[in-house]
């Protein structure tokens, strides 16, 4: 137990600019506002703080082509701001207690606004993480230690009835993770070969641009490929990718698809598979599939013609859900339906993660004939907060294949000040290469992260600073 009540907020706001422009679904990002959240909390007699952060990416926790880019980017801002007035001043006897308040006055209000539990949960996640952050100072352990040996309070019969009497520890991994696959996002846009790249494309930043160049340059071996259904050339983009892939690593490689919910339903999903499996030059592809995500929409996804469509397809490859877990019953009602999975990524909750992958080793146990995924996603997210605290999370949670596309679409931690960067690669040193004056980049050998320092450092890392000129005050509670 703890006695923990946290005293102020301070949330934090600058714009930064892709390198080169990132299409995901129905937007294609050139820049976003990353937010951060400095929080301060009394824990068992100590003042101390913690912090998080996050892009506000439009067109995920609501893709509704209607609505534009800057209301959108609003209703985020509220959801946000509405999470930290019902977090202000909260009290509990450990980190889940108090986010279990706060996540349901949030539920609240959020059905008498009209925002989705998605999108409402985001601005829970942002306090949430901030204050795990501040019990992993307070105490000296790491996130690791915090999650399994459950210093957090978190009580898994509360998230999913199945798992009570459950403790972290019989769920979660010994230790976490030492390295990951980084999985490399190939969007829908993003040239193939070198020669795809427009002139007016190339950032000439000395970064790779192209897929083929990046699998030279960071060694890459996992992958994620998104299709689109109803795509004209979609079958032809997606054997070009496999044949790029393919040809860089000699063969040596895995890859997920991202259906990005743009089929009707699983029997559409089941009409391009039969298509691709058609396919000779797809034909390298199969034997190295991890899964398909997310493929139909958030609306239909959960709808109970799921298990018919996937009870008369015996040979389906397993499928995940993404953006249709928003919450403990939706992953619940997915793995009834037939779903393999859930993703983890942050903005969704560390606790709820943890719950998940809980669920999974449970069903791994229950029904060893299943297959019983996690898979490790994110947002195109990057440090000096984000991304370090997602790969201790993933870790933690023993998820060995992370999308990783960040630092291809933002380069590294050239968005910052360059002492930020300079200051990450000092720390992390592991993690990020030293980039001459302009800060740091990621790094990847031979297509995998070392967590080392990542695992080491708090929750994902020291205070770094990162505000710089541009930086805005814009809540505070």
């Amino acid at each position: 137990m703890m006695n923990i009540r946290i005293l102020q907020q301070r949330w934090f706001e600058r714009t930064l600019r892709t390198r080169i422009p990132f299409r995901y679904g129905i937007a294609t990002m050139t820049e976003v506002p990353h937010v951060w959240l400095d929080l301060e909390a009394e824990i068992d007699g100590q003042v101390v703080r913690g912090w998080a952060a996050d892009h506000l990416p439009p067109k995920w926790f609501t893709k509704d082509p209607a609505r534009s880019l800057d209301g959108e980017i609003a209703d985020m801002r509220a959801v946000l701001r509405s999470a930290g007035e019902r977090a202000a001043g909260a009290r509990g006897g450990s980190v889940d207690a108090v986010m279990r308040e706060v996540r349901a006055a949030q539920a609240d209000w959020a059905r008498e606004a009209g925002h989705p539990p998605l999108l409402a949960n985001f601005g829970v996640t942002f306090v949430e993480r901030a204050l795990i952050d501040a019990a992993a100072r307070r105490t000296g352990l790491t996130l690791h230690e915090l999650l399994r040996g459950n210093v957090v309070g978190i009580e898994l019969g509360e998230w999913h009835p199945e798992l009570k009497g459950m403790t972290p520890a019989d769920g979660l991994p010994a230790a976490p993770l030492a390295t990951a696959w980084a999985r490399h996002t190939v969007g829908l846009g993003d040239p193939l070969e070198e020669a795809d790249v427009g002139a007016e494309e190339d950032p000439r930043d000395g970064l790779p641009v192209s897929l083929a160049a990046a699998i030279r340059a960071y060694g890459l071996k996992h992958f994620k490929i998104k299709v689109a259904a109803g795509q004209a050339g979609a079958l032809e983009r997606l054997a070009a990718t496999v044949r790029v892939i393919g040809r860089e690593t000699g063969g040596n490689f895995a890859a997920s698809l991202d259906g990005n919910e743009t089929f009707a339903d699983l029997a559409a999903l089941r009409e391009f598979w039969s298509r691709a499996r058609a396919e000779k030059a797809l034909a390298a592809l199969w034997p190295r599939m991890l899964f398909v995500e997310q493929p139909v929409a958030r609306g239909q996804a959960l709808a109970e013609r799921v298990a018919a469509d996937l009870a008369v397809w015996p040979d389906a490859p397993p499928i995940l859900i993404d953006e249709s877990g928003a919450d403990p019953e939706d992953t619940r009602r997915a793995l009834a339906l037939g779903y393999a999975g859930v993703s983890h990524k942050n903005c969704k909750g560390v606790l709820q993660g943890v719950a998940n992958a809980c669920l999974l080793a449970r069903r791994r146990v229950e029904r060893p004939d299943g297959r019983w995924l996690m898979s490790g996603e994110d947002l195109a997210n990057v440090g000096p907060i984000a991304l370090t605290q997602d790969l201790a999370a993933q870790a933690a949670l023993g998820n060995a294949s992370i999308e990783r596309n960040g630092h291809h679409y933002f380069a590294g931690l050239r968005g910052w000040p360059a002492a930020t960067g300079r200051y990450a690669a000092e720390v992390f040193n592991d993690l990020y290469q030293p980039d001459g004056d302009s800060g740091a980049t990621l790094r990847i050998d031979e297509g995998r992260l070392a967590l080392g320092t990542v695992n080491r450092e708090a929750f994902g890392g020291r205070r770094i600073p990162v505000m710089g000129d541009e930086a805005v005050l814009w809540a505070e509670f």
